[in-house]
């Protein structure tokens, strides 16, 4: 059997293919990613770029291999996630650059291609490293052009440019240190030669197929001596940058080498791929908000993501858990807890001036604060984090645990939590997660999420875990002051005349949330420098002096009267763990304004008779 030509149909059966055969090997990527950092997820990235190249091309029947090409460019682009993704992308792009204007090809135009397409993919990265998915790219490409000068046949072609990939890939850990170090082959560079393995099998028999063991002996897995099960050991050191930042930009012109230029003074692993018309930049940096400010200098950012490396590291040092735990941003739970006991967070959108932003990783709590003392003509607004951002959560959450808790702000005061559940409802693990209503916002629920999460610390299944957030959810207090009545008067919190007098005659609500999850009011002070002395009152109306407490407290530009608050509970009542600070989130921020400072505490548990 021989084939001569590839055209579009041929094309896009070939790499859907390809794609599920990379599916397949995701877990095994995963567990031997350590470079550029060792966040274990660069199979889960990879394969969600071919099922969205492939997802692409599945929407259209094209002729042309070129048509075909740039489907699968486009969509590949779109859906592309991390370092190996973004490259992938790339390379695809420089393919469908090249074969524009083919209607099918024979082997000599489809070498030149490829060569043209892994000139692209290198040409896409600030810095390339060889070693890695570039290096096994270039090796591949050459010998195929190599291949093609004597041979019209795509089978024996791409045969033996297999072999070089092998070839290229097992070299990978004498050409870099940490995959050395590591006893492991590139997983970007394995991702690539899963996919090429998943072609040659469906263009030797002409249907997919539901395994390919048994066509290729040689497991790269083995060579790597990772087992089907087992991880490559870390150390849990912390990456360079904390986080991995990605978003897609817009514009009627865009000079790829000059956003590319700009990424490289703020971070490292710079990965720009498109067209003119269309970026996906990536970039590892510490500062997320300035990465997405310096891409709205070049045309319309969308789609943004910012993974915090620093937990999936320190996550993946810890090992496998029976559960983890996610919660959304509006739950205010302090950084440091969410490090130290491996929450993944999904981030509210904050619309500003009409552009929506990704609550802490698309807009700083100093940008934030800025912005709301500014009294815009445009209130900020919030709304539900976006069903991708729930399912990228998820996923990551589920890549070291068992099982994972959605714990969400209370259902009657947001469709976050439905969102989430529709989500988690929705997904392929849906049997592994599950979904617990807070009934709380801000450090209420941060105080739910964290007990929940320190039982899942200790080895906690997935049962015990809920009934730790239920129980907490069922004791918890929140109580907030709030000096300045405009974001409330804004909002709606304060109706008419009830906030008109309110304002004339001194008085300042204590805002709570009731045990249906509402909002409520749980008494008065009068005068905007009183607050903190109110909710003083108030804790001691509930807690015995001298009694253990557990508490978080955040605020909205207002870091001295939280500061005064915590010392002040210091000295009262024994405390189980020094009471943190942290800031307020948008979603809470934008109705209670400027000054606020909210406390949550966990009420002491009933006594028995």
């Amino acid at each position: 059997m021989h084939i001569r030509y590839i055209d579009g149909r041929r094309l896009g059966r070939a790499l859907a293919a390809g794609a599920r055969r990379l599916v397949e090997s995701a877990g095994l990527l995963d567990r031997i990613n350590v470079f550029p950092v060792p966040d274990g997820d660069t199979g889960a990235n990879m394969a969600a770029t071919v099922l969205a190249l492939s997802g692409g091309l599945s929407f259209a029947k094209v002729a042309s291999v070129g048509g075909a090409a740039r489907l699968a460019a486009d969509a590949a682009l779109s859906g592309s996630r991390g370092n190996s993704g973004a490259i992938l992308a790339e390379f695809f792009q420089g393919l469908a650059d090249d074969l524009v204007a083919e209607v099918r090809i024979g082997t000599k135009r489809f070498a030149a291609a490829a060569v043209h397409a892994a000139d692209a993919a290198r040409s896409a990265l600030s810095l390339p490293r060889e070693g890695t998915i570039i290096t096994v790219l270039h090796d591949w490409s050459r010998a195929v052009h190599r291949i093609a000068q004597r041979s019209d046949d795509f089978i024996e072609i791409l045969r033996e440019s297999l072999v070089a990939a092998h070839a290229s890939l097992e070299r990978t850990p004498e050409l870099l240190p940490e995959l050395k170090k590591a006893g492991v082959v590139d997983a970007g560079a394995l991702g690539f030669v899963r996919l090429i393995e998943g072609i040659i099998q469906y263009i030797q028999h002409g249907r997919l197929r539901e395994t390919y063991a048994d066509e290729f002996h040689a497991d790269d897995a083995v060579r790597a001596g990772i087992s089907d099960h087992e991880s490559v050991p870390s150390d849990g050191a912390a990456p360079k940058y904390r986080y991995c930042v990605e978003a897609m930009v817009s514009a009627e012109r865009i000079d790829a080498a000059a956003v590319r230029a700009r990424l490289e003074l703020q971070g490292d692993s710079v990965v720009v791929a498109g067209s003119a018309l269309r970026v996906k930049a990536h970039v590892h940096s510490d500062d997320p908000p300035a990465i997405f400010r310096t891409l709205a200098e070049f045309g319309l950012v969308e789609r943004h993501k910012a993974d915090d490396m620093r937990l999936q590291t320190s996550r993946a040092a810890a090992g496998r858990r029976a559960c983890a735990v996610i919660i959304d941003s509006a739950c205010d739970m302090p950084d440091a807890d969410r490090l130290r006991l491996g929450v993944e967070t999904v981030p509210v959108q904050v619309i500003m001036d009409g552009t929506s932003r990704m609550d802490g990783t698309g807009v700083s709590s100093d940008e934030f604060i800025a912005y709301l003392a500014s009294r815009p003509a445009r209130h900020p607004t919030t709304s539900q984090p976006s069903t991708p951002s729930f399912a990228r959560k998820f996923d990551l959450a589920l890549a070291y645990a068992d099982a994972a808790v959605y714990i969400g702000i209370s259902e009657a005061l947001s469709g976050t939590l439905e969102a989430g559940r529709r989500t988690a409802f929705a997904s392929k693990e849906a049997a592994r997660l599950r979904v617990v209503d807070s009934r709380q916002i801000s450090v209420a629920a941060g105080l739910v999420a964290r007990k929940a999460a320190e039982a899942a610390a200790t080895g906690a299944g997935v049962d015990d875990v809920v009934a730790v957030a239920e129980s907490a959810a069922a004791r918890v207090k929140l109580l907030v002051a709030a000096p300045n009545l405009d974001g409330l008067l804004r909002s709606g919190r304060l109706h008419g005349m009830k906030g008109l007098a309110a304002r004339l005659l001194g008085i300042r609500p204590i805002l709570t949330i009731g045990p249906d999850g509402k909002a409520a009011s749980d008494g008065m002070y009068f005068g905007a420098r009183r607050g903190i002395a109110a909710l003083l009152a108030r804790v001691a109306a509930i807690v015995p002096a001298g009694a253990p407490l557990e508490a978080i407290v955040a605020h909205v530009d207002a870091a001295g009267d939280a500061r005064t608050l915590v010392a002040a509970l210091s000295a009262r009542y024994s405390l189980e763990s020094p009471i943190a600070i942290t800031t307020v989130s948008p979603a809470l921020a934008t109705h209670g304004g400027l000054g606020i400072v909210v406390l949550g505490f966990l009420a002491p548990e009933p006594q028995p008779c």
